[in-house]
């Protein structure tokens, strides 16, 4: 038997338009379960986004506070030095602030010699045999060390010497004309000990010394020392020297706190929270129907940070306790607003203080510890711990996630289902066309009968 084609069947007989009502009754069914479910997805897939916004905005809050929650981020130096082409100057966070002198009598040079002239680099020496050359580094050193040469020629002793990993590197230098311009150079490393003799089997092939290995010598606030290098960091506790050149006569070097960077990055902590606060603040905000408006444990954590950015500092100085003693105050808005004059007044009388309020005055604190670590340690923590991995603000974009695929697949069953109902409303639908289809046929039946009847008036 064949099958029956509903779709192009459906409305062929009736008088009305039978598939736009199938279509409309499915419909009907339809849409206030799909609305439904996709109200579901589409609020989940917001929370989800306003989630991973709100961790994207904390940790980029607590990069301004991980930038004052050490003590040493606020140990910075400003250097004076009286003879800068001498010497230059670097300083760590454990640097001391104070006044020094210093005379650079020699910097550290390495041994610089060179060979005996030739015309070639690839011309064989020693006719091709083997040389054997003798190397001894350190100028109390007694060891040799020998290094064989096969096939020499200029190329292949530079290789070897540097294939022997000594110290002393070997190069080819081209002093120009069209004689026997090609030597080898070879370069030590600095300091005395660090002198070296190289002696050949093949009598050609001779070098001398053009450089002498010599150490550094310096004089800093009248104690001499000796160096075997020009990048000098045990001398100065915290300030690390490099040697350019002799001094002309004592160089004078100061050390002085700076404050420059701790203002800078304490102001670009205030416009880091603003900006988060006010991301922050829009999420769950139900005036612009922020994607976490509804959500309690949000709100519980930005009470929170901003407990912890404006209350006193767990760790208070004598002077300082809060922003608000630096000369940070919050607005109407509940933004905050630096007072430049008098933040710099209190970096300038109470730095110990801000150090303390900011860091508790230590360094590399761990996020799970429990003691207090002053407005930027707690903040780092509180902020590590709302977007650890096993946190709510993760936890829950899993769990929503999880939720979707089941309504889509809610989804996937609703439209299942919807095909069934189709298929029995255009059953129905179909059986009663054929109905109708049957009553209309009977009537033209009849009609044509009644017509054809001999008494039927046709007039």
């Amino acid at each position: 038997m064949a099958e029956t084609d509903f779709i192009n069947a459906l409305g062929a007989g009736a008088s009305f338009n039978t598939r736009k009502i199938v279509d409309a009754l499915v419909e009907a069914e339809r849409a206030p379960a799909k609305a439904r479910i996709e109200r579901r997805i589409a609020n989940s897939e917001a929370s989800i986004s306003g989630m991973g916004k709100a961790v994207s905005v904390l940790n980029v809050l607590s990069a301004a506070a991980e930038r004052l929650n050490d003590a040493s981020d606020f140990k910075t130096y400003g250097v004076s030095n009286s003879q800068k082409d001498a010497f230059s100057v670097t300083t760590t966070s454990n640097a001391r602030t104070g006044s020094n002198s210093i005379t650079v009598s020699q910097i550290a040079q390495e041994q610089r010699s060179v060979s005996s002239e030739f015309a070639s680099t690839s011309a064989s020496l020693n006719g091709g045999a083997a040389i054997t050359l003798s190397m001894v580094i350190g100028s109390s050193s007694t060891s040799t060390t020998n290094i064989v040469v096969n096939e020499p020629t200029l190329q292949s002793t530079v290789a070897a010497i540097n294939n022997a990993n000594l110290g002393v590197t070997a190069e080819i230098v081209d002093t120009g004309g069209n004689g026997n311009n090609y030597r080898i150079q070879l370069i030590g490393e600095t300091g005395a000990e660090k002198a070296f003799s190289l002696t050949s089997s093949e009598s050609s092939l001779t070098f001398s010394s053009v450089q002498t290995a010599t150490d550094a010598n310096i004089s800093l606030n009248g104690i001499d020392f000796t160096r075997a290098t020009n990048v000098i960091d045990d001398v100065l506790t915290g300030v690390t020297l490099t040697l350019n050149g002799p001094t002309t006569g004592a160089a004078s070097l100061a050390i002085n706190q700076d404050n420059s960077e701790a203002r800078a990055n304490i102001v670009d902590f205030v416009a880091i929270y603003n900006e988060a606060k006010r991301q922050l603040d829009e999420l769950s905000s139900s005036t612009v129907d922020g994607p976490l408006a509804g959500d309690s444990i949000f709100r519980s954590m930005t009470r929170q940070l901003r407990n912890v950015v404006l209350n006193t500092s767990s760790t208070p100085g004598t002077n300082i306790n809060t922003l608000s003693d630096m000369g940070i105050s919050v607005n109407k808005t509940g933004q905050m607003e630096v007072d430049d004059k008098k933040l710099d007044i209190a970096l300038a009388d109470n730095y110990a203080d801000i150090v303390k309020a900011f860091s508790a005055n230590t360094d590399d604190q761990s996020t799970n510890s429990t003691a207090s670590a002053g407005i930027a340690g707690d903040l780092a923590k509180l902020i590590s711990e709302a977007t650890a991995s096993d946190a709510y603000l993760n936890t829950q974009q899993s769990s929503l996630k999880s939720k979707n695929s089941d309504y889509a697949e809610e989804l996937t069953t609703l439209e299942e289902k919807m095909a069934k109902v189709e298929a029995r409303y255009t059953s129905q639908f179909l059986a009663m066309q054929q109905i109708i289809e049957q009553m209309n046929s009977t009537s033209e039946s009849m009609k044509n009968s009644f017509e054809n009847l001999p008494f039927s008036n046709k007039n």
